[in-house]
């Protein structure tokens, strides 16, 4: 019988029957867009690799990566995503959120100078490009999402080669698809002329040693490494290899483990040799049967086992590897090192330290897109690689929108630093009102907030109507006006605090406002109450914690000492 032909009709040969289109030059200019590595259904059988491992088969897995062939290395990768919740929920978690990121096209200009219309035509050509491909996902194609999705994992893996599938659209050519290329299509070669590469394998065999250089324009390489050894073996995700073995096999013992679990131990004394084996096998079924019977003279024992399980070795594996597992891929987290103890400042730190995780694989993918696929997108489109535009993420930061403001006034108020109120409104997310508009909130140049006013008449003090804020309501016709408001809410921070208002100079704008509301004749107690709630809305530690009854003795005071102060310096004056 030939064994050998019936083993080459059950499994794909050694070279393997995909599709291969040989390489030819300026393959997509001359408008063929067929796909270089289409492989067959047999090929399935080609990924395969065992999902429970010895740490020796690991071992050995890891250092064949050196000689090139990264077939086994990426495939082990693969197991361990498969196998492994936590990794490829952290894994998930990083391509959601490069994803969804905000992806921006940016025209090319020169520093200093507006892009030019050409830089603005291609910068939109590659982002309605970018946005309209269209995959087919019965073939495992993949759209812009799933492109960058596939680049990202390559900043793990250290190795990712993704097609770019071309079409004819709206006259121009454009990537209607993407698709991962297994690793047999790839590796290193042992021997080869010029400097050592990554290098594409045509019939993407095991070992292969026929290596040429990847096709122009059709594939994006994502290469990684985590540390400055050779590219083969400085695949990031090989640091946690042993600990996916110790949440392999530490959950295994522990399944091992919970089936013994509280079970009492037993044993039994026989006299009889002969009945060595009755007696094992009714000891082996006693536990889930619940009976047995022994021969006469068979002492019968049992044991309580342990019933704690505060400290398993198997399951302080599990959660080594989880917390190792999380501290690689996400960074630092709140719940990987302190539990639930953490504080919220702590918190913030780990959170900032996951963003900037996630930042950095997102600049990686722009940079593939940006160094590979952009290029041959304005090459293939305008027979050069000029003004080629630019992508980036944007991620949207934390701000601490008070110490925000305060600079701001520092700087163009108290400085007097010439500023265009558009940058300012941009800079705080503020939308520029409509000049038209009635419903308008400026403050006077003075500080002062202005007054809340009814639609209705000022006389009748109705409060029914909508509230508005008027500019300049509330000044006074003496020159003076001003600067009496400034000393009272000074005095009346003085009085409350009981320190001088050097000291509480961030928080005496809220006070200057209620000052002037409180000297205003226009104003009802209706509107002063709500001006007081607003402040108190802003300023919830200060008000918190105030007395309303002092702060109304302290109005009242300061007021009746101005205004007697006010009339002795205008009878001054007028003297």
């Amino acid at each position: 019988m030939n064994y050998g032909s019936l083993i080459r009709a059950a499994f794909p040969s050694r070279r393997d029957k995909s599709k291969v289109v040989e390489a030819k030059e300026n393959t997509v200019e001359s408008g063929d867009f067929d796909p270089i590595v289409a492989p067959k259904a047999q090929d399935r059988l080609l990924e395969l690799i065992e999902r429970e491992q010895l740490p020796g088969d690991v071992r050995d897995t890891l250092a064949g990566a050196l000689t090139g062939d990264l077939q086994r290395q990426q495939l082990l990768f693969q197991a361990m995503i498969d196998t492994w919740p936590r990794l490829q929920k952290n894994l998930s978690e990083v391509f959601r959120e490069v994803k969804k990121a905000p992806w921006s096209f940016d025209p090319y200009c020169e520093r200093g100078e507006e892009p030019k219309d050409s830089a603005i035509e291609k910068a939109a050509l590659a982002e309605k490009s970018l946005q309209d491909m269209t995959p087919r996902p019965a073939y495992g194609e993949r759209g812009n999402k799933g492109l960058i999705e596939d680049l990202a994992f390559g900043y793990f893996s250290g190795h990712q080669v993704v097609e770019l599938r071309w079409s004819q659209k709206y006259d121009s050519i454009c990537p209607r698809a993407a698709k991962v290329c297994p690793p047999r299509f790839y590796g290193y070669p042992i021997e080869t002329e010029g400097e050592d590469r990554l290098m594409f394998s045509p019939d993407g065999q095991y070992y292969g040693t026929n290596y040429v250089d990847f096709p122009e324009h059709r594939f994006l390489l994502a290469i990684n490494s985590g540390h400055p050894g050779h590219q083969s073996i400085a695949a990031p995700l090989r640091a946690l290899t042993g600990y996916w073995l110790a949440a392999t096999f530490g959950l295994k013992w522990l399944l091992q483990f919970s089936q013994l679990y509280g079970v009492p131990f037993r044993w039994a004394n026989y006299s009889d040799p002969n009945d060595k084996a009755k007696v094992c096998s009714m000891l082996e079924t006693i536990g889930s049967s619940g009976w047995g019977a022994f021969p006469e003279n068979t002492k019968l024992n049992f044991v309580d086992a342990s019933k704690s399980a505060s400290s398993l070795p198997q399951k302080e594996l599990i959660e080594m590897a989880d917390r190792q597992c999380d501290t690689f891929i996400l960074g630092q987290t709140l719940t990987t090192d302190v539990g639930n103890s953490g504080s919220r400042a702590l918190g913030e730190v780990h959170e900032g330290v996951r963003s900037g995780v996630i930042e950095g694989v997102a600049e990686f993918v722009a940079d593939i897109l940006n160094e590979q696929m952009l290029p041959s997108l304005i090459h293939l489109n305008y027979g050069d690689a000029s003004e080629i535009p630019t992508i980036r993420a944007d991620f949207e930061r934390s701000r601490n929108e008070k110490e925000m403001a305060e600079r701001d006034r520092v700087l163009f108020k108290d400085m007097g630093l010439p500023v265009e109120k558009s940058w300012l409104h941009e800079r705080h997310r503020v939308p520029a009102p409509d000049p038209e508009s009635d419903d308008l909130f400026q403050p006077s140049p003075d500080g002062v907030q202005g007054e809340l006013e009814t639609e209705a008449s000022l006389a009748s003090h109705e409060t029914e109507g909508r509230l508005e804020t008027l500019p300049a309501q509330v000044k006074a016709s003496e020159e003076d006006f001003s600067t009496t408001i400034d000393k009272l809410s000074a005095n009346v921070l003085e009085d409350l605090t009981g320190v001088t208002q050097e000291w509480v100079k961030p928080v005496k704008p809220f006070f200057d406002r209620l000052a002037a509301l409180a000297m205003s004749k226009n104003v009802t107690d209706e509107d002063f109450t709500k001006a007081l709630i607003e402040a108190q809305n802003q300023l919830p530690e200060l008000f918190d914690s105030l007395n309303v009854e002092v702060l109304q003795d302290s109005l009242d005071a300061a007021i009746g000492t101005a205004m007697l102060a006010g009339s002795v310096e205008r009878y001054e004056k007028n003297d």
